[in-house]
């Protein structure tokens, strides 16, 4: 019988679903059959407390239920992890489980807490909604509209504008890379960001010497690691040329008037 017979069958059918929730380069797996462990193309799903909403054509979101110090979950209790997390939903039957399908893809845009943390929820949206806003890629602006290190930009996201160094200290939100100020100059971050691998990133809202403070703080401990720090930019034609010699790629318009002569007058 295929997955489609037994999904309509009154007495054969026997679902078994298996989550696969990522975040950056950690996955978590799991599965809502009694079964301690279910391997799936070479990966083991464990058995776990795990339920999820209804499925249907158009909804706006997907509810997924976790106990509350469940690792993914764990990881949004204090702040939201720079990565993007996401949900993969896989089904088949008891009787069959060589005819396995994906049932759902989705984006996890929120976790929410009960009162005695004992449940989380996660907000999932699909695949489809969660990419589908398109937004205007230029405007008539002062500020170059590029992307620093982009195809447009075409600055190289490499050294001279990357600085490789460790981490000798981290108090909240702010952390101490070796020697970044007296190498780059102060200020040199600003507006940047800094790497904890290819997958785990903060911005930086100010370099004050070797000290930067992030937007938000690693979720894990990054003291005595190795980040990569990125330089910023103001996004104006001046720090364009004087900084990455980049002028010719700048992607503003740098003399729109600042004076509205239909408002003001001339």
């Amino acid at each position: 019988m295929t997955f489609d017979g037994y999904e309509m069958s009154q007495e054969d059918g026997s679902r078994i679903e298996l989550f696969s929730l990522a975040l950056g380069s950690d996955i978590y797996r799991m599965h809502d059959d009694i079964t301690d462990i279910i391997n799936y193309a070479g990966d083991d799903y464990f058995k776990a407390f795990v339920e999820r909403g209804r499925i249907a054509t158009g909804q706006e979101h997907l509810t997924i239920t976790l106990p509350g110090d469940h690792d993914f979950s764990r990881q949004f209790t204090t702040i939201a992890p720079g990565q993007l997390g996401t949900l993969t939903i896989y089904s088949f039957h008891r009787a069959d489980d060589t005819d396995v399908r994906v049932i759902y893809k989705g984006v996890v845009r929120s976790v929410a807490f009960t009162a005695d943390m004992s449940i989380s929820r996660l907000s999932v949206v699909p695949v489809s909604e969660a990419f589908d806003k398109e937004i205007p890629q230029r405007t008539f602006q002062a500020a170059c509209n590029n992307v620093l290190f982009d195809a447009d930009c075409k600055i190289s996201a490499d050294i001279p504008h990357k600085y490789t160094n460790v981490i000798t200290d981290v108090t909240g939100n702010t952390i101490t890379i070796q020697s970044l100020s007296s190498t780059k100059g102060n200020g040199w971050a600003n507006a940047g960001y800094v790497a904890n691998g290819a997958l785990d990133y903060r911005l930086i809202l100010e370099q004050n010497n070797d000290v930067l403070t992030l937007s938000l703080p690693f979720y894990a401990n990054v003291l005595g690691l190795t980040l990569d720090v990125y330089a910023g930019c103001a996004h104006n034609i001046g720090v364009c040329d004087s900084k990455f010699s980049n002028r010719v790629n700048f992607g503003g318009c740098p003399y729109v008037p600042t004076k509205n002569i239909f408002l003001t007058g001339l």
